[in-house]
């Protein structure tokens, strides 16, 4: 049986049954906001993942942050966690209710992350490991990716029917 088209969608109950496939059959394509939330989290990820892994002296000084020859180590262990998280995001398969569901799991999973790094960025401040301005310039970063993890997160429906839209 083929899957219903969007056109042809009944709405009469609001209720989603517990059946899968009625699931299915009932999903909305997302805003476009979401859409390209998803997308720039993911591209975002793997920019500043490769480039911390390529040259983490040079990325932590564009925030101010310079690092030591030791520390570099450090950082480019954050950049393999970017790359593997923004391939993540943008390989989630979303065609199924269960594919939705892991699209979602990475994106909590990145806002997780994100939000652990607010917080480590807090305390590096508070305890005077850390100046506010490299501070203020890492935190603002991650807060900019929690943002686009909700945004993409909050209309994650069918997100495939958007992105063969713009493939």
């Amino acid at each position: 049986m083929a899957p219903p088209s969007y056109h042809n969608i009944a709405h009469s109950s609001p209720l989603a049954s517990d059946d899968p496939e009625t699931h299915q059959a009932t999903l909305q394509p997302p805003a476009q906001s979401a859409f390209y939330a998803i997308k720039s989290l993911g591209y975002a990820r793997i920019g500043l993942g490769a480039a911390s892994l390529l040259a983490p002296r040079f990325i932590c000084g564009s925030f101010r942050f310079f690092i030591s020859n030791e520390t570099a180590t450090v950082v480019r262990m954050f950049g393999v966690r970017g790359v593997a998280l923004g391939y993540l995001i943008l390989n989630a398969d979303d065609k199924t209710l269960s594919g939705q569901t892991e699209l979602k799991k990475m994106l909590w999973a990145n806002a997780g992350c994100d939000i652990a790094d607010i917080c480590s960025i807090a305390f590096a401040i508070a305890s005077g490991h850390m100046d506010r301005l490299p501070g203020t310039l890492l935190a603002g970063g991650a807060a900019v990716c929690v943002g686009f993890a909700l945004l993409g997160g909050k209309d994650v429906k069918d997100f495939q029917a958007m992105a063969s839209k713009y493939e």
